[in-house]
């Protein structure tokens, strides 16, 4: 039991104010007495929130169990009216159902359906008898009608129709073929005699210069289309320029066979003035078509450099073989550029030119060495094919005149 004078609440700012309470309760007396004085204000605190917290639970299972209790009431009325809803279906449309009767009677074995179907379309209906007055006692006449090896007959006519249609469709094919077939011979022989073979290589080799020049404030340019300088000249396919110094590399692309040295220079010599280059590169589809002396890599007069991508036709292209020469010309261009005062020793930058030129010369006896290999290892498999041909002769003799003894025998 409790006693007080006044009660005040305020929800605005969260006060209550219990004015000389007096609570007679032994389990709180106790309760409370387990604490120092100075801590039972907090728990007398702690003690009425709980309480308070426990009778809104109280309040809301109520709430709960009304739910619960309308929820069960609908539920039981929802089943009510499925069972209903449930009889009223089986009596319609269950086994012995109105519908189920009804189908029975139009449609089962003995229906007025399948009654209608056999006068129609049995054995004897009227129209298997139309059917044998049009086409003839077990359809005779429709199968003669069909015969294709019967003269007259409309599938017969069109068989001789068809016969000659493909007859002249496949004489035109052939003929298309055989044009289709010499004209890409005549292409092919006129790509290995004439500029057109070096379309393939220019593309390759755009794509491996776009590669040199990817990730770097280079830019490559194809020109071999475009007039340079030189009044109403295109040579020089492309032209590398070098971020740093603004300075230019062409590049002249070749597929062609029987290039003499002079050519090369001539050729160069022109490429670089039609595209106001500070190096010319000539880069060589196969080592195979440049002169022997000139071999995979050779430079002309510290300004033309002629480099080889493979032994020949037959051989892959080796896109390492582009990257020293463009390596070599971009040092060739930058020397020429820099200032050659007293800050610039020459003696040493001639010296590792010279080192160089002498690991180049290591890579093209490497390269030459690799190309030797692979000829070698084709003719000793070529030579194990023929030894192979020659020792299966031989046996084949053997075995031969062995099956003549076995017959004498």
């Amino acid at each position: 039991m409790a006693t007080t004078n006044s009660i005040q609440v305020d929800t605005a700012t969260d006060r209550v104010e219990v004015q000389e309470l007096t609570i007679h309760d032994s389990d709180l007396a106790e309760y409370l007495s387990q604490f120092e004085e100075h801590d039972r204000e907090r728990e007398i605190t702690r003690a009425l929130r709980v309480g308070a917290t426990t009778l809104e639970l109280a309040d809301t299972s109520k709430e709960v169990e009304f739910v619960k209790r309308e929820f069960a009431e609908m539920e039981e009325a929802f089943n009510e009216e499925i069972d209903e809803v449930r009889e009223e279906l089986e009596d319609n449309f269950g086994d012995d159902g109105q519908v189920a009767t009804l189908l029975e009677t139009h449609l089962g074995d003995e229906g007025k359906l399948q009654r209608h179907l056999d006068d129609a379309l049995g054995e004897d209906g009227e129209f298997v008898q139309r059917l044998d007055d049009e086409l003839g006692e077990d359809g005779q006449r429709f199968q003669e009608a069909l015969d294709p090896d019967r003269d007259g007959t409309p599938i017969n006519r069109l068989k001789e129709f068809l016969r000659e249609e493909v007859r002249s469709e496949l004489r035109d094919e052939i003929r298309e073929l055989q044009e289709k077939l010499e004209r890409e011979d005549a292409a092919e022989e006129m790509r290995q005699q004439t500029p057109l073979k070096g379309e393939d290589f220019e593309e390759d080799l755009e794509a491996l210069l776009d590669d040199l020049a990817y990730g770097t404030n280079n830019m490559v340019e194809y020109t071999g289309e475009t007039e340079g300088a030189l009044s109403g000249r295109q040579i020089g396919d492309f032209v590398f320029t070098l971020g740093d110094t603004d300075q230019r590399i062409v590049i002249e692309a070749k597929s062609e066979q029987n290039y003499t040295q002079p050519k090369i220079k001539e050729e160069l010599a022109e490429a670089i003035e039609n595209r106001d280059a500070d190096y010319g590169i000539f880069v060589s589809e196969c080592e195979s078509y440049v002169p022997d002396k000139v071999g995979y890599l050779h430079e002309f007069d510290n300004e033309m450099l002629v480099v080889c991508l493979s032994a020949d036709e037959d051989d892959s292209i080796d896109a390492r073989l582009l990257n020293i020469a463009h390596n070599w010309a971009r040092m060739r261009t930058v020397q020429a550029h820099v200032d050659t005062g007293d800050s610039l020793d020459t003696e040493i930058i001639q010296t590792q030119v010279s080192e160089v030129r002498d690991t180049i010369d290591r890579f093209q006896t490497v390269r030459t060495k690799c190309t030797d290999i692979k000829s070698t290892a084709q003719d000793i498999d070529d030579l194990l094919s023929e030894i192979q041909a020659d020792v299966n002769t031989q046996l084949n003799h053997i075995t031969a005149e062995l099956s003549k003894t076995g017959a004498e025998d």
